[in-house]
């Protein structure tokens, strides 16, 4: 395949770039997410040999290999039983010392979890402005000047009643309301 003239030029050497940072940056640890993960982590040891200790797969095209199209091809030429058992190698299975890890990390992708649905300030603060001026009012809320979305009627009571279903930021609004009220 042919080169671009970028590519084929020489590469000049680049001034602006702090080596010794670049090489520290390298050779700091790896942040990794999980904690259990990250206690049965051993820093001798390579990635693919860490997580095959704790039962983890570090390549899954490797760990669960696709069929070949030659087997799942009705073979032409049949091999003798025999020829075929003494080709195969037998894979030693090495025991695997942390499989606590893989056991929590089931554990909590059993867990169910709590997702407390929530708009964006900038929305809680227009749907608080439409409900404060026009109340109930789609129709006037739609023509209103801070409709900057162009929004419809139909659309601006969706996100109400969404802003509506959420109790932590309505029942905040509506405290807010009440404190206004009664000063």
């Amino acid at each position: 395949m042919a080169k671009t003239k970028k590519q084929r030029s020489r590469q000049k050497y680049n001034y602006s770039k702090n080596r010794k940072r670049q090489w520290k940056k390298s050779k700091k640890k790896a942040k990794i997410g999980n904690k259990s993960i990250e206690a049965a982590w051993d820093e001798r040891k390579s990635v693919s040999q860490n997580l095959r200790e704790m039962g983890l797969s570090h390549d899954v095209n490797k760990t669960i290999p696709l069929p070949k199209t030659r087997d799942i091809m009705p073979k032409v030429y049949q091999l003798k039983d025999e020829e075929m058992e003494t080709d195969s190698p037998l894979k030693k299975s090495k025991k695997r010392k942390k499989l606590h890890v893989m056991n929590q990390l089931e554990m909590e992708a059993n867990t169910p979890q709590e997702g407390t649905p929530r708009l964006s300030s900038e929305m809680v603060r227009y749907c608080t402005y439409m409900m404060d001026k026009h109340g109930e009012d789609y129709m006037a809320m739609a023509r209103d000047v801070k409709n900057y979305y162009q929004d419809t009627p139909k659309q601006i009571r969706r996100k109400i009643m969404r802003f509506k279903s959420i109790p932590d930021q309505y029942q905040e609004y509506l405290q807010q309301k009440e404190m206004e009220t009664s000063s």
